[in-house]
Formats: structure tokens, sequence, C-alpha cells
């Protein structure tokens, strides 16, 4: 293998290749960062290509081009052979928890030492990682160890400097090795990426490929339904006010619908959230602990605030105190500020508050309240067959054997 070839596999940088210094567009367009910081952000990565000395720290926003730059330095240098190493950082961490096992310690050890003694090191999305204390002393170890003797180095984060913990702050903020650049946001063109919704679903459910004549066999009342649902989400994702509650059995369309209110709110320009409910509450439980209380308050704000916020199927998250608390706090900050919300939900308003219903607890009472308010909340109960059945036959049954023990 020439040596080209050794240093283009080392560097790790993969299906990134493609990203180089010529395809960063450099114009005036701000639509997902600043122009004047993303191109001090630009002139800093080249340099840093070109004296290969200190640390170059990039911060900013999801979606400002950190990690554009950081490819784009890795792979100008791999083009002039300089040994250099990309790493993901919640990657790094998945790797080295995979490998640290006794019976394999010379896989942890490897891993390790690629990060700790590379020629030339990219850590890209600092902070992203889930913040535990194995974690953290982890980073600690790499970052310390190549910020004492001095080693090249170049990091990118979209955590704010100053939510970065004190060790850390002293390292990338060193004015006498380090240079930190803050990349701005730009003007703001939401992306459905940033969205929290999966692009296929984006791409497949929007309100034209949305049928409000119902699956096989739906009657005339239930076919209305379906028109008024898809017409007051129309009406929402045209002009979103107040809450919209969109209640019905499973496959009739909810989530369809809420969908294409992101796709619509997206086209409008407008910054949208949509989060499967169940899935929410897991990711905020999993960064509530020691060490994860800025990872809750930013995941937590950064629902609670939204412009347009879409939460899909409640009542399937598990009931617990600490969850509905949660909600609660949620729903609560929403509705005295009145902030755009969609709900989907297997649960009718009419019955939310009855004991068969999953909202039970001792929130119950400030919940119902809040989704109930008909000066806030607009219902639409779709009442159609499962789509998902459409052209299904059913299954014949297995006939039993005689299976008579002798």
């Amino acid at each position: 293998m020439k040596s080209s070839d050794r240093i283009r596999q080392y560097s790790d940088l993969g299906p990134l290749e493609r990203l180089t210094f010529d395809a960063v567009e450099l114009g005036s367009s701000d639509t997902f960062s600043e122009p004047s910081s993303f191109r001090e952000a630009y002139h800093a990565a080249q340099r840093f290509v070109s004296d290969r000395q200190g640390w170059l720290v990039l911060a900013g926003p999801s979606g400002t081009g950190k990690t554009l730059l950081a490819a784009a330095v890795g792979n100008a240098l791999v083009e002039t052979n300089q040994p250099v190493r990309f790493v993901s950082v919640p990657d790094l961490l998945d790797h080295l928890r995979s490998a640290f096992d006794p019976a394999i310690g010379a896989q942890f050890d490897d891993i390790f030492l690629q990060a700790i003694e590379a020629p030339i090191l990219i850590l890209d999305d600092l902070g992203v990682q889930s913040g535990t204390a194995w974690a953290d002393e982890k980073l600690d170890q790499i970052l310390t160890h190549r910020y004492n003797r001095r080693l090249p180095t170049m990091v990118t984060t979209g955590q704010r400097f100053d939510e970065l913990n004190d060790r850390l702050r002293t390292r990338l903020g060193d004015p006498y090795f380090s240079k930190l650049v803050h990349i701005k946001s730009g003007s703001g063109t939401p992306d459905i990426r940033h969205s929290g919704l999966d692009i296929r679903l984006a791409e497949s459910m929007t309100f034209d490929s949305f049928t409000s004549k119902g699956a096989s066999g739906a009657s005339s009342a239930q076919k209305r339904s379906l028109s008024e649902a898809l017409e007051a989400a129309r009406v929402f994702a045209d002009h979103p006010a107040g809450w919209l509650y969109l209640a019905g059995p499973t496959g009739v369309g909810k989530t369809h619908l809420a969908a294409a209110i992101v796709g619509e709110s997206i086209q409008h320009g407008r910054n949208v959230l949509f989060k499967f409910i169940p899935n929410l509450l897991d990711d905020l439980r999993r960064s509530y602990g020691p060490g994860g209380e800025q990872s809750f308050d930013n995941i937590f704000a950064q629902v609670r605030d939204v412009d347009v916020l879409i939460l899909d199927d409640l009542g399937a998250e598990v009931s617990t105190a600490w969850a509905e608390e949660k909600l609660y706090q949620l729903i609560v900050h929403r509705h005295d500020a009145i902030m755009p919300t969609v709900f989907t939900s297997r649960i009718a308003l009419e019955t939310i508050g009855d004991p068969e219903s999953q909202i039970t607890s001792r929130y119950s009472e400030a919940i119902v309240s809040r989704l109930t308010d008909a000066k806030v909340v607009a219902e639409r109960y779709l009442s159609a067959p499962d789509f998902r059945h459409r052209g299904a036959s059913p299954r014949p049954r297995a006939t039993k054997k005689n299976t008579r023990r002798r």
C-alpha cells in the first residue's frame, strides 16, 4: 500500500472525503451561518492546515458548518501527506466503551492511543456525547495529554462555551495556544433534518398524499372526520395559532397529518420540532443525572421554547410521576404562552381524564384542564378504519393438531 493510501486510511474520514475547501461556499448567503463569522472560521481552518500548530476550536449551533470545515481540514492535510486522525467524539467513546473489557484490553489501548497520540487530531462534535463521569474522564485524559504535549488539535462543539466544564474551557480557550472561533447561526431558514422528523416520513407524509376517503369500507361520517382533520391541519400549518389535538385509533392518519404540518412549517420558514413523546421522555431521562444537568436543560428548553411543537402519541409514554411532571411543565409553559402546539393521541379529550386513560397521576387534573381549554385547543377526532389494513387479507387460523399425550 502506498504511503498516501495509508494516510488516507488512517485519517478515517470515510464518507467525508468529498468535503473539501473547494466544496465550501463563501458567498453572502446567511441561510445556515452568519457570513462574517463563517468566513473567519474558514480562514482560521486554512491557517491551521498550513501552520499545523496549536489548537483550533470552532464553536456554534448545529448546522452552521463546523463539521464541513473540520472535514475540509482533514482532507487538505491528507492531500499533503500529513497524518491526521478525524474522530467523532460520540463514536470514539462508543468504541472505547465496547472495547473496555479485560479480555480485549489491547483493543481499548489501540483505540485510545490512536486518539491521544495522533500527530494531528480532529475531534468533531464535542459535547454531543453522553455526559457520564467515565466519558468525561476519557476526554479529559485525551485533551490534557495533547494540551501538555502541545500536539496540533482541532475541536468542534455545538455547546455554548460557557456551558463547558472549567477544565475544558481552560484548555480550549487558552489565548496563547488555542484559536477559538464562534460561528453564529444564520437567518434560521429551517431544515427538515433538524426538525426531529425522519426524512423518509417527511417525504411520504404530506397533505397531498393524505386521502380523506379513508380505507376500504369507510362510512360517510368517517370520511367527513378525515376531511375535517385534514382541513384543520392545513389551516394550522398555514397560520399556526393555539393548539390542535388530533385524536383517533391507531392507523387513521394522525401522525401523517402531524408530519405534513412539519413539512409545511419548514416551507414557511418556521422553526418546528416533531417529538414522539416516549422517545422525548427517554432522551430527557438519559440526560438527567450527575453531570447531565446542562444537557437536560438544553433538551428541555429546545422543546419548550420552539416556535411550533408537534408531540406525537400522547398517552403512549410510560406513566410515571417523573414523566408526567415533565409533561406537566412542558404543557403549562406552552399553554400559558399560547405557543402553537399539535398533539396526536389515541385518547379523545372527552375521556382523557378517565381512570382508563394513562394520564392519571397527581398532574392529571392540571394537564387535562389545559388540554380541554376550548379557548386554546381545537380537537379533531379521526374516526375511520385502519389505513394499514388496506388490501390485507386475514391470515388463516392455524388448525390445532391432536397432541394428546400417550
